[in-house]
């Protein structure tokens, strides 16, 4: 079985228990008999975002019966990778219920931890603006783009939409309420597309000014539909290079 090696935790002195995400099992926890002895064949295999194959036995708890690694994820010990590997891992932990099979998102998950690894740093929000998205659509919880949330009616395409601060979602004119964030026309014909994009065209895609509105959307939209606060994302993005584009939610969008 595939897996990704996601949290460990020592068991007595020479155990562990680790936590893995998979296709068929969605995210897991395994005790690692002996794994902390010398000659112990989980050595160097059980660190985070490994990927590896395994074999479980045990009819109760599962017990790591085999180890085997498949990758290393070298590239992601650099901090502007790390960091955004952390922002995935915080969106995917809270996506993946445990014991709960889901082969989208665990596909979802190895493509994207692949492109932080292989992505220039600089390019990262854009990969995570997309990832966003995507996962949204994979939890059914990604709003549709043409259509107002609040009553159903076509979004005129000559004219901005609305976003509320707090929930996802397009609004038009007369549902826009107080508060809302007006969503510039480039910027709304760029959310399909970052939806439909094959996933190694992402890093090659120039937003321009609409990436910061977009991640700034894409920000609020994924925290209200998991309804927690993303901690690693804002520490990601204030380690982009300097020359990188603006990502303040104000640049094309406003009240």
């Amino acid at each position: 079985m595939l897996v990704l090696v996601w949290k460990r935790a020592d068991l007595r002195e020479s155990s562990r228990l680790v936590t893995f995400l998979s296709a068929e099992r969605g995210r897991f926890t395994a005790l690692a008999k002996g794994a902390h002895r010398g000659n112990s064949a989980t050595l160097g295999k059980l660190d985070f975002l490994n990927r590896c194959e395994i074999t479980l036995s045990g009819r109760g708890f599962p017990l790591l019966s085999r180890i085997a690694l498949v990758h290393e994820p070298r590239a992601l010990r650099s901090p502007p990778r790390f960091l955004w590997a952390m922002h995935f891992a915080e969106l995917f932990d809270a996506a993946l219920l445990p014991d709960h099979p889901d082969r989208e998102l665990f596909e979802l998950a190895l493509g994207t931890f692949t492109l932080v690894e292989r992505s220039e740093p600089r390019r990262l929000p854009v990969v995570a603006a997309a990832v966003e998205l995507r996962l949204l659509r994979a939890l059914g919880l990604l709003p549709e783009f043409g259509v107002c949330s609040a009553c159903g009616d076509a979004l005129s395409a000559a004219q901005p939409a609305f976003t509320a601060r707090r929930e996802a979602g397009l609004l038009c004119e007369r549902h826009r309420g107080e508060g809302a964030l007006t969503v510039a026309l480039p910027v709304r014909a760029w959310l399909p597309r970052l939806v439909a994009a094959k996933g190694r065209e992402l890093p090659a895609l120039e937003l321009g000014p609409a990436l910061g509105p977009i991640l700034a959307l894409a920000g609020r939209w994924v925290e209200a539909g998991l309804e927690r606060r993303l901690q690693y994302r804002a520490l990601a993005l204030a380690n982009q290079d300097a020359d990188f584009p603006s990502t303040d939610a104000s640049a094309g969008m406003r009240r």
